[in-house]
C-alpha cells in the first residue's frame, strides 16, 4: 500500500494543480506562432505565393514540423507542472497534462493529414 505525500502545512491546497491548469494557456500563443512559423518558413523558403505550380515535399513537412514542435513546446511547462502536483498528492493533478497531450495530438493529426492531402494533390 502505498502513502501519498500530503501538501506542506500552511501551503494552499490544489495550488500546484491550478498553476498546471493555467499553463493551459500557452498554447493559444504557442498556436499563433506555429502559424506564423510554419507560414514564415515556406515564404523564407520562397514558397509564399499560393500561385505557385507546387510547393516541395521537402518544404511542406520542413514548415509543418518546425510548427509542431512550435506548437507542442507549452506541453513541456504543463508536464512539469503537473509531476509537481502529482508528487505533492493533490487530487486531479494529471488532467491538465492529459488535456495538453490530447491538444497537441489533435494539432499533429490535423497537420499530418494537412501535408498528406497536399502531398497527394501534386
Amino acid at each position: 500500500m502505498s502513502v501519498m505525500p500530503q501538501p506542506a502545512a500552511g501551503a494552499p491546497v490544489r495550488r500546484r494543480t491550478h498553476r498546471a491548469w493555467w499553463s493551459l494557456l500557452l498554447f493559444p500563443v504557442s498556436f499563433a506562432a506555429a502559424m506564423a512559423v510554419g507560414e514564415g518558413t515556406a515564404a523564407l523558403l520562397g514558397y509564399s505565393d499560393p500561385g505557385l505550380a507546387a510547393t516541395p515535399w521537402w518544404v511542406i513537412v520542413t514548415s509543418a514540423g518546425l510548427a509542431l514542435v512550435v506548437f507542442a513546446s507549452p506541453l513541456a511547462a504543463t508536464a512539469r507542472l503537473s509531476k509537481r502536483a502529482v508528487d505533492a498528492g493533490e487530487p486531479g493533478a494529471g488532467a491538465p497534462l492529459l488535456v495538453a497531450g490530447v491538444a497537441v495530438g489533435a494539432f499533429v493529426l490535423v497537420n499530418l493529414a494537412g501535408v498528406l492531402l497536399q502531398l497527394i494533390a501534386q
